[in-house]
């Protein structure tokens, strides 16, 4: 018996997609080329916050509430608080306006420096700060490999190391062809990442996602801040693809999970080499967090990021049977589940997708 869907790619969204549907009664299959959660679902810097975006924030709390339903996965009951950070304090005003006019809930509030390094001793001085209520630290990983035990547990088959591309016959999609034998299947869904739009058209016609790849240093400081830290402007940088224009091409960010910081990024349009860009990474988080001066380097990741011209997913169908869910850029462990909801219903109850994230706004 054929599966009722297929799925290609198994980060987050399409490990959710898998657990949502299987919970509704369809038969699944997931087919990731590598390992689940082998792209950023699996190396992001590891914290669940708000995408400063009124359009995805409903995604946010509904995949907020999604998460509490996972049993192992270690969510905060509350939020640890995001702390943007800056040199001068215009330069946190624009912002603070701005979030506090489009995304109240998220209670902006300036500091000054004397405020920002009681809040947080292990800052630097001299710095001025704008905090969130949003921030949310988890493992990387973590959540896509819950929803993958829940998926597995409700009879969904994992395909891992397999690659598969959408079978088309007759302006639909029939299935997959995976190791060269094509598998029958009612609905495939792409959630590929940054590479969903090479699966979906191999002659290159169709490019509204592209990878922006970022580099993340993992240390163990022994006193490692509270809050999710992060240079004021990377909320900017994050909404859209290119190279980051700043000295030595870094972002700073730090996200404590575990008893271990990741400390980022870089918004690159190309794959880097995590080894050249640590000691970048490391010095440009030096004036943030002077403890990476001395911390030993743990690990390093890179991973490609699936950004949208807009910053906002694609869902939906090109053709019939063959679905796409992707884009989320560096929001997909923040509001990449209640996607999965949202194109899961599509598939199997015919419902309709949100017109600020079809995919046929592109």
């Amino acid at each position: 018996m054929s599966p009722d869907v297929a799925i290609i790619g198994g980060g987050i969204v399409g490990c959710a997609a898998a657990a949502l549907m299987a919970e509704a009664g369809a038969r699944v299959e997931v087919f990731e080329r590598d390992e689940v959660a082998a792209g950023a679902s699996g190396r992001n810097s590891g914290v669940v916050q708000h995408p400063f975006d009124g359009v995805l924030a409903g995604l946010h709390a509904e995949t907020l509430s999604l998460y509490r339903e996972l049993e192992g996965l270690g969510l905060p009951d509350d939020p640890v608080g995001v702390l943007m950070l800056a040199r001068k304090p215009a330069e946190l005003a624009g912002p603070a306006l701005e979030i506090g006019r489009d995304t109240p809930e998220l209670s902006p509030q300036l500091l000054g420096p004397d405020e920002v390094h009681e809040l947080e001793p292990a800052l630097g001085r001299g710095l001025y700060g704008c905090r969130l209520e949003t921030g949310y630290p988890v493992r990387p990983a973590a959540a896509t490999r819950a929803f993958a035990r829940r998926a597995h547990a409700l009879g969904v088959v994992f395909r891992e190391h397999e690659v598969a591309w959408p079978w088309v016959g007759s302006g639909r999609a029939r299935g997959v062809i995976a190791a060269g034998v094509r598998r029958p299947a009612d609905a495939v869904l792409v959630t590929a990442g940054p590479w969903t739009p090479e699966v979906v058209d191999t002659t290159g016609g169709w490019r509204p996602i592209v990878p922006v790849w970022g580099v993340v240093v993992e240390v163990e400081l022994s006193h490692p801040p509270r809050h999710v830290v992060e240079e004021a402007g990377v909320e900017a940088v994050a909404a859209g693809p290119g190279t980051v224009d700043r000295p030595g091409g870094t972002v700073f960010s730090a996200v404590t999970a575990d008893g271990v910081t990741s400390v980022g990024s870089t918004f690159l349009d190309h794959e880097p080499d995590p080894h050249a860009w640590a000691g970048a990474i490391r010095r440009g988080g030096v004036p943030f967090l002077p403890a990476l001066a001395d911390a030993e380097i743990r690990g390093l990741r890179a991973c490609a990021r699936p950004q949208s011209l807009d910053g906002r997913p694609l869902i939906g169908a090109g053709i019939d049977g063959l679905w796409v869910a992707a884009g989320h850029g560096p929001w997909g462990i923040s509001t990449g589940p209640a996607t999965a909801r949202i194109v899961a219903d599509a598939i199997l109850t015919g419902a309709a997708v949100p017109a600020a994230l079809s995919v046929r706004r592109v």
